[in-house]
């Protein structure tokens, strides 16, 4: 949707990149717009942007200048979906900080749609990350594991049951966070021991409040309370050994530190989703299930020859060769010259983003 840069309101989301005169980007796209971006805009003297038609809470976004038919709003979009998911989780959060119990037939409402949405919309999945509120982190975060959990599952050919179940399972295990000190998770610095003893508490609390529920499936309260368990015994809370964690536990795990690593924080950067699978597959060996990892990484790693790319030097390149034994890393050739990269052996470069 296009519209002019005075009806910007904080909230909208970019749904191209805006470019000055000279055709140096200055606001990439998917940027959630605050009131400097829209000031920033308006310096650059950026007469109107294209935005998508819904704001970052969900809502339409209904410009009161704009002809009817120019704003309807895209209800059934994945976007759009994904953030009404986000406050359905934040609505069922809030209540669960009351004391209030898991309403099942809630979470179903609020997650199976999106579940089966992002089913159909699996490249979407792995972008969600750059709308992740550092503020909002937490809803964020339950909603993405659960989608990324699901399109996992289905990667690995996981029946449409136990697809559902792993996504219910990634949208409940951090309920327990709700039963903790809430400056605890605000904290912008390095956290203290008894404050990390404290977060690590949370998936014995959200156990308790899914263990509660009959109606819930003994698989999912399973997950919910593992999903912090690794192979190699590092986890917790137990430290089990792989074979005592369950196999959506095992789902659980990498998505939700990919989709962490993927997203800011106050205390740190976000990381390349390229550059994350690299970590996942090299430097936590032996912590994680390599199917699941290379599952994700079939997902994530969908280039194919003349695809652009930018890289962590900002450079933008056009994929010319692959190498399926290490799909993040192809040979590429820079689009503004001849230089050709071969990532492999140029190990402090890698790929941000693909491109559109």
């Amino acid at each position: 949707m296009l519209v002019k840069t005075v009806q910007l309101v904080e909230g909208c989301i970019l749904a191209k990149e805006v470019k000055s005169i000279a055709t140096k980007p200055i606001m990439t796209q998917r940027t959630i717009l605050n009131s400097q971006h829209i000031e920033m805009l308006e310096l650059f003297l950026i007469d109107e942007v294209e935005i998508e038609a819904f704001l970052s809470n969900g809502q339409p976004f209904n410009p009161q200048l704009l002809p009817v038919e120019e704003h309807k709003p895209i209800e059934d979009s994945f976007l759009q979906m994904y953030f009404k998911a986000i406050q359905g989780y934040k609505k069922l959060y809030k209540t669960w900080q009351s004391g209030s119990p898991i309403d099942y037939s809630e979470v179903r409402n609020a997650i199976i749609p999106m579940i089966e949405k992002s089913l159909l919309f699996q490249e979407e999945v792995f972008s969600v990350y750059h709308y992740t509120d550092e503020e909002e982190y937490i809803y964020h975060h339950s909603v993405a594991v659960s989608i990324i959990a699901a399109s996992i599952a289905k990667t690995m050919g996981y029946s449409k049951k136990d697809i559902i179940q792993v996504g219910i399972a990634g949208f409940l295990m951090d309920c327990g966070m709700s039963r903790i000190d809430q400056k605890i998770l605000k904290n912008v610095a390095v956290l203290k021991k008894e404050e990390f003893d404290q977060i690590k508490e949370h998936p014995i609390f959200s156990y308790q409040m899914v263990s509660k529920q009959p109606v819930i499936q003994d698989d999912i309260k399973l997950a919910v309370l593992q999903h912090h368990e690794r192979y190699d015994k590092s986890g917790y809370p137990f430290g089990l050994s792989e074979d005592k964690i369950h196999h959506y536990t095992k789902i659980l795990a990498v998505a939700d530190v990919f989709h962490a690593m993927t997203s800011p924080r106050k205390y740190r950067r976000k990381q390349s989703p390229f550059k994350v699978i690299e970590q996942l597959k090299h430097e936590t060996f032996g912590k994680y299930d390599l199917a699941v990892v290379q599952a994700l990484t079939n997902s994530v790693c969908k280039f194919s020859v003349g695809v652009n790319l930018r890289l962590s030097n900002r450079k933008i390149v056009q994929v010319v060769f692959i190498d399926p034994n290490t799909p993040t890393r192809p040979m590429v050739k820079a689009v503004d010259s001849e230089q050709y990269i071969t990532l492999n052996q140029e190990l402090d470069l890698y790929v941000e983003e693909i491109l559109k």
